[in-house]
């Protein structure tokens, strides 16, 4: 049973998602800028950069953002003052600046509206029939004069929900427009959506429930809720997130997968561990179990990029696909693209995953201020002493 847990007292706040006990997702439940992903701005266009084809927009609280042309409508470039509607495609990052858009797309449950758009089509995670048919369906239902593009959980609603989802964005379009007539930039038109809406909207099944210590956390969230005093200690969640961390992560089997970060990219090592039988039954019951994990483990830390999986060799190759079914199937409830690429001649699974949030990591953890985060001391902690005297 997938379940929604939310913590707001004793401890950071963060909701979680698990499934039949086990951790698949963590949030972190920190206070939202002003300036983030999907919120929409009335901004003012400022300094043209000719050579980069692009401008920068003077942002609601002094931020600033870039705007390439390209990503302009139509073409038409502004002038230095002019309100522009933007919204945020990446948020500030040190001294650079948030990336923006004027293609507005307003994401629903079952659809995303295009307003400044024309196109239809399906989601880019559907393929075959079923693309073709909701694509199909997103010309037949999209707004005149807007884009339309229909998400994956469309597949399984009906007709009349999915007008009414339209419907919602086209008054959310409309509330929009209002507010940016009214306005003087730069200004806020509509705020980036809060990390549970966010987290229930990309689900491609919603919990069945919300377990939560305060009432008022999943108020307006549409699932029953149940109270606890520690939800998270119920399912150990912080045990659970410690594990999921760790460089060497054990499977039922008394197999181990390795995860080693690198610049380029994830490489992931499936070993028998302490497993002692090496028949390719084993094997393959092993790898099986890798790769369920490799996927829980993706979604979990929030890799992105390229990941490479170097499962324990199989010598036959309907037991490599076995693998690969088994991997692709247990990232199916990923809500950010992840692609398998398959098998390389050396046996290496590459995986693509689309960079769409911080590193969960980077969210949890600091840098150790012995090694540097290099795993490593010694040389350097004996250095800096010989410096320091």
């Amino acid at each position: 049973m997938k379940e929604l847990v939310i913590r707001t007292q004793g401890g950071k706040h963060a909701a979680a998602l698990t499934d039949s006990g086990k951790l698949t997702a963590y949030f972190p439940l920190s206070p939202q800028p002003l300036v983030s992903p999907e919120a929409v701005l009335l901004g003012k266009a400022g300094r043209v950069l000719k050579n980069l084809e692009a401008l920068f927009v003077t942002l609601p609280g002094g931020a600033s953002g870039f705007l390439p042309f390209g990503e302009i409508p139509g073409g038409e470039r502004p002038k230095g003052g002019d309100a522009l509607i933007v919204q945020v495609k990446k948020p500030p990052q040190g001294s650079k600046a948030a990336f923006l858009t004027m293609d507005i797309a307003l994401p629903g449950r079952l659809a995303l509206l295009l307003p400044e758009s024309r196109a239809a089509h399906a989601s880019t995670r559907l393929e075959g029939a079923q693309k073709a048919s909701l694509t199909r369906t997103a010309a037949r239902l999209k707004p005149e004069g807007m884009g339309l593009v229909l998400r994956a959980a469309a597949i399984s609603a009906s007709e009349d929900n999915i007008l009414a989802d339209i419907k919602s964005l086209k008054d959310t379009w409309q509330g929009v427009k209002e507010k940016a007539r009214t306005s003087p930039a730069p200004a806020l038109l509509l705020p980036a959506p809060n990390t549970l809406a966010r987290i229930l909207r990309e689900e491609r099944e919603a919990p069945l429930r919300v377990l939560t210590d305060d009432v008022k956390a999943a108020q307006g969230l549409g699932i029953p809720v149940e109270t606890s005093p520690d939800p998270f200690a119920l399912y150990n969640i912080p045990h659970q997130l410690r594990q999921a961390l760790k460089r060497r992560v054990y499977l039922p089997s008394g197999g181990t997968l390795v995860i080693d970060p690198c610049e380029a990219g994830t490489v992931m090592d499936v070993n028998t561990g302490c497993n002692s039988l090496k028949g390719q039954d084993i094997i393959l019951k092993t790898n099986l179990e890798a790769a369920r994990e490799a996927a829980r483990l993706i979604r979990l830390r929030g890799l992105g990029g390229i990941v490479l999986i170097d499962f324990i060799d199989m010598k036959a190759d309907d037991h490599r696909e076995r693998v690969l079914q088994a991997f692709e199937e247990a990232v199916k409830d990923d809500p950010v693209k992840t692609v398998a690429h398959g098998f390389t001649q050396l046996g290496i699974l590459e995986v693509t995953r689309k960079k769409a949030a911080q590193a969960l990591h980077a969210q949890t953890l600091s840098p150790c201020p012995v090694c540097g985060g290099t795993g490593f001391a010694g040389f350097f902690e004996e250095e800096k002493n010989n410096t320091d005297a």
